[in-house]
């Protein structure tokens, strides 16, 4: 059982400026953590242009933004050191307790399961509504665009890919902040992650929505944009964590929310 407190309607918006603001406190740190998750990413999209499937770079770039948590935890630590008064190295995600590093590898593998999914399926979509098609990274957008199986490809893998991405944001939007900073077991933070769904989806939502805009804004220059947003997002999410201070229950409270 988790308790949860009561955050504004316009929360999500206040969470972007603190997280403007931590990353303006330790620039270097956090735009390093941003330019490691930007070189992955670029490193797929190379990838695949190699094997002349550049059109697929933006699917696995979205699915690799399914388990961008997990490569946040620095980012998480840089603005819990400094709520704790003290200036933030780049390795302080290291000094993490044992148990609680053990939890965070846990949820980590969580979200690998949802990306492997997401992989899978877009695997079965494009075998269904483009088997034989050219997915060089120039035919790509006309496809899409223009041919019927493209639209129904697109309009068929935006739905199945939001659905991932708000199961893997509903899991995760709280919880991996609140595993860096309390001893909690990894169902005890999702609880509280998918408890804040719940109680106020109005505000979660919005968050979600503006995570999605502020990454394709950051993919959109060839990913470099990425560097900045990922880290900006990250000390956001931190703050989301603070305003809605998720707390295990005690067993009086617990007790209480039963009657209830």
């Amino acid at each position: 059982m988790v308790t949860i407190e009561k955050v504004r309607r316009d929360a999500p918006w206040a969470w972007l400026k603190a997280g403007l603001t931590d990353l303006a406190a330790a620039p270097g740190i956090s735009l390093g953590y941003g330019a490691v998750f930007t070189v992955a990413g670029i490193a797929i999209t190379l990838g695949l242009t190699a094997v002349g499937l550049g059109g697929l770079a933006p699917v696995f770039v979205a699915g690799f933004a399914l388990v961008a948590p997990a490569f946040a935890i620095g980012v998480y630590r840089i603005s819990q050191v400094r709520d704790a008064g003290a200036t933030p190295r780049l390795f302080d995600f290291w000094s993490l307790p044992a148990g609680r590093l053990t939890q965070l590898a846990l949820l980590s593998v969580l979200l690998l399961v949802f990306f492997l999914a997401w992989a899978r399926l877009a695997q079965f979509l494009f075998a269904m509504f483009a088997h034989g098609s050219d997915f060089s990274i120039t035919n790509v957008l006309p496809f899409l665009l223009t041919d019927p199986q493209g639209l129904a490809l697109l309009v068929v893998g935006t739905l199945i890919g939001g659905a991932l991405a708000l199961g893997a944001f509903t899991i995760a939007a709280i919880s991996f902040p609140m595993l860096v900073d309390q001893d909690v077991d990894a169902f005890t933070a999702i609880a509280a992650s998918v408890k804040a769904m719940k109680a106020q989806p109005g505000v979660m939502l919005t968050w979600a929505w503006l995570i999605a805009v502020i990454t394709i804004l950051g993919s959109a220059a060839l990913l470099v944009g990425l560097a900045f947003t990922f880290p900006l997002i990250a000390h956001a999410s931190w703050r989301a964590y603070k305003d809605f201070a998720p707390r295990p229950a005690s067993s009086r409270e617990a007790m209480a929310a039963e009657r209830a």
